[in-house]
């Protein structure tokens, strides 16, 4: 008796397994695209970016005190000076190869990588086209 009840209580355990592994799996979750809710703006979102990870002393603060950075990517405190740059090297550098700002580069206190969240924000920026507000 108890082989037919261990047989009985396997067959009851595969069949519910089985019935709960079937599903449709032709159902897809599409995550919503970050710049389907939000329009990044220079103002709102971008300044505050550039100003915490690129616009600092030695870098594209505005001075030219770094004789590496070319001329047209010195400026990134307005977005006059941002606007100059955008398009070329900056999206290469930071949208496509994501090395900017480069770690070895960066001075203490700064941030040595853009994150998730602000590689977002520029992506969106771009995809808008640079608006300032």
């Amino acid at each position: 008796m108890t082989k037919t009840r261990i047989l009985q209580c396997s067959i009851v355990f595969f069949a519910f397994t089985f019935a709960l592994s079937c599903g449709n799996d032709d159902e897809t979750v599409t995550p919503t695209d970050v710049c389907d809710n939000h329009t990044a703006t220079y103002d709102g979102d971008v300044k505050a970016i550039i100003d915490a990870t690129c616009a600092y002393a030695g870098c594209h603060d505005g001075t030219g005190a770094n004789p590496v950075i070319p001329a047209n990517a010195i400026d990134y405190t307005s977005y006059a000076g941002l606007q100059i740059a955008t398009g070329g090297a900056f999206n290469q550098r930071t949208l496509v190869d994501k090395d900017m700002p480069p770690a070895d580069f960066v001075p203490p206190g700064f941030a040595s990588e853009l994150t998730d969240e602000q590689l977002e924000i520029l992506t969106c920026w771009h995809d808008a086209g640079y608006p300032e507000n």
